[in-house]
């Protein structure tokens, strides 16, 4: 079934339909609004996920939840259905030449909501998924820049309480296994958006037996992500989920020792590491990276003790 409202002439190759689950952060952002009839009114829209409106009636910009982009709309569209991830849509989007897209631009093209992995291609799905057939919309995005989004027509996708168990693992691995291909490509900040999706996919997933154990690896891509995105906070906390779940993994020590010492955290980086030699007693990696560490504690320790004795000297 397909909610439509435009012909399209151009496709976009390569793509094929994949069933997928609304899991972006494309909800409403709520505002506080009067009593009464607009107070009602107001409540009814944020249900059907409608544009916000101001007490005079027009359209208002909506800020995503996560803080990437604001949405204004445009073109007010029709229906009540959006699409989902996995959707087919039919899309003309508009972007400054040179934009991090890899959905195509400037053209009518069919795209899979959720199949970029491109730097603004998250911000696509997300607008997308709060768009109706005919709604033309603009993102003006926080770090800087534009896109208008026009979405003619969509396929209907599943949400994830009508998948099955398989098909719902399905999802979570073939994003691990995009992950995966992005990351040894080089694509490390896309690499990390997959890991997150299957993350997230893996919540309303009923656990098989190996559960644990991609919940632990999918925690512990994430991190070595993180650490290269330059978020050592980030990867210690997932480190630390992995580690949850399987205390003696290395990699996770690993990761998390680099994360802390990347936060001046000595102490607690030499734990780490100390924690992988006693697993892995030839792991030069580790060892390595405790000799510098105990090195950068020394020298710390050394340079306190002068300014104690200058003070009271």
């Amino acid at each position: 079934m397909m909610a439509s409202t435009e012909p399209v002439t151009e496709k976009m190759p390569g793509k094929k339909p994949n069933q997928g689950s609304a899991v972006g952060q494309g909800s409403i952002c709520g505002t506080s609004v009067g009593s009464g009839g607009e107070k009602e009114r107001r409540a009814e829209d944020l249900k059907e996920n409608l544009p916000p409106r101001d007490p005079a009636g027009r359209d208002v910009p909506w800020a995503c939840p996560d803080g990437t982009f604001v949405k204004l709309v445009l073109e007010a569209g029709t229906g009540l259905d959006k699409p989902k991830e996995g959707s087919l849509c039919q899309v003309f989007l508009e972007a400054e030449p040179g934009s991090p897209l890899s959905y195509p631009t400037h053209r009518w093209a069919e795209m899979e909501l959720g199949g970029g992995d491109a730097e603004w291609d998250g911000v696509v799905d997300r607008c997308l998924e709060t768009m109706l057939a005919g709604e033309q919309a603009e993102a003006r995005l926080a770090a800087g820049g534009t896109m208008t989004i026009r979405l003619a027509s969509f396929t209907e996708a599943k949400d994830t309480w009508e998948m099955s168990a398989a098909e719902k693992w399905d999802l979570v691995l073939s994003n691990k296994e995009r992950g995966g291909e992005l990351y040894r490509a080089g694509d490390v900040a896309a690499a990390a958006r997959r890991y997150a999706r299957a993350l997230r996919l893996l919540v309303v997933a009923a656990p098989p037996p190996d559960y644990d154990q991609i919940k632990a690896e999918l925690h512990a891509n994430l991190a070595a992500c993180q650490l290269r995105l330059h978020q050592p906070a980030n990867a210690a906390c997932n480190c630390t989920k992995t580690l949850a779940l399987q205390p003696a993994n290395t990699k996770a020590l690993f990761r998390r020792g680099l994360a802390h010492d990347a936060m001046n955290d000595l102490e607690g980086a030499a734990q780490d590491l100390k924690g992988v030699l006693q697993v892995e007693p030839g792991n030069r990696a580790a060892r390595r990276e405790l000799e510098r560490v105990m090195e950068r504690i020394r020298a710390r320790d050394a340079k306190l003790a002068r300014a104690m004795q200058k003070m009271f000297a």
